[in-house]
């Protein structure tokens, strides 16, 4: 299972209410599109996120590239009960994609692990306890790790390849996003 934290939105906005709309910036949407790479090596067949704007675009170009459901969970969410979190992880099969937010990573792990934004770590199964094994870096510290072998693999803004994992052109505006993902609800 990987536990992934959503790519960087910001600063977080003055009341809760509104926060729960940020959106990722342009930073965080380019470690969303860099996800299809950087986790290509990853059995991935399931999609579950956090409903908050941040976590749902987040989770879009990787689920879109691998025709993958995006399911959304209130337990995911920064203010989810321990219990009702660890309920839905145990219930998960182990080839599952799962973002949420810095809050739920600590309180999962007593504050003993932290995760950058947009990184990752690969969960594994023992009974029906969750230990973190491996820690992957946000796209983009890997990317600014080796710039000319990363960059070569990102479509170019304003390419068809570009649009089919929602990418930005070079003035900011969005490319038309293909309809072939969907979103699930089980808020409740």
């Amino acid at each position: 299972m990987l536990l992934l934290r959503h790519a960087s939105a910001g600063e977080r906005l003055s009341s809760p209410t509104i926060d729960r709309f940020r959106q990722l910036d342009s930073a965080g949407r380019e470690d969303a599109r860099r996800l299809i790479w950087s986790l290509a090596d990853r059995h991935i067949d399931r999609v579950v996120t956090s409903p908050l704007a941040r976590c749902v675009e987040t989770v879009i170009p990787i689920a879109e590239s691998r025709r993958v459901v995006i399911e959304r969970r209130d337990e995911l969410l920064p203010e989810a009960q321990l219990e009702a979190t660890l309920e839905l992880l145990d219930g998960l099969p182990d080839p599952t994609l799962v973002c949420t937010h810095r809050e739920v990573i600590l309180q999962l792990f007593s504050g003993e692990v932290t995760c950058e934004k947009g990184g990752a770590w690969v969960l594994e199964r023992s009974s029906s306890l969750l230990s973190p094994t491996a820690y992957l870096s946000p796209p983009s510290a890997v990317a600014e790790a080796f710039p000319r072998a990363f960059s070569r693999y990102l479509p170019r803004p304003g390419s068809a390849s570009a649009a089919r994992v929602g990418c930005s052109s070079r003035s900011g505006t969005s490319q038309a996003r293909p309809s072939g993902y969907r979103l699930i609800d089980n808020i409740g």
